[in-house]
C-alpha cells in the first residue's frame, strides 16, 4: 500500500475517534447532567410533600387543643 495513503487512512480514522469520542463524552455528561436534575427534582419533591404533610398535621393539633379547652370550661366539643 502507498505511504501516503496509509497515512491518509490513519487520519481519518483518528478524526472519525476523535469524534465519536467527543460525541460520547458529551451524552455520558449529558446523562450525569440530568442524574443529577433528576435528584434535585426528587429532593424538592420530598421537602414539598414534607412540608404540606406538616401543615395539616399543626391544624389538627390546634383543633385538638380547642376542642379539649371546650371540654374542660364545659363548652360541648364541635
Amino acid at each position: 500500500m502507498d505511504p501516503l495513503k496509509a497515512a491518509a487512512a490513519t487520519a481519518v480514522c483518528l478524526v472519525l475517534f476523535w469524534l465519536a469520542f467527543r460525541l460520547t463524552r458529551r451524552l455520558v455528561d449529558m446523562a450525569i447532567a440530568g442524574g443529577y436534575a433528576e435528584e434535585r427534582r426528587r429532593l424538592a419533591d420530598e421537602e414539598a410533600q414534607a412540608a404540606s404533610d406538616a401543615v395539616p398535621q399543626a391544624a389538627s393539633g390546634d383543633e385538638a387543643t380547642a376542642s379539649l379547652a371546650g371540654i374542660v370550661q364545659g363548652a360541648p366539643a364541635k
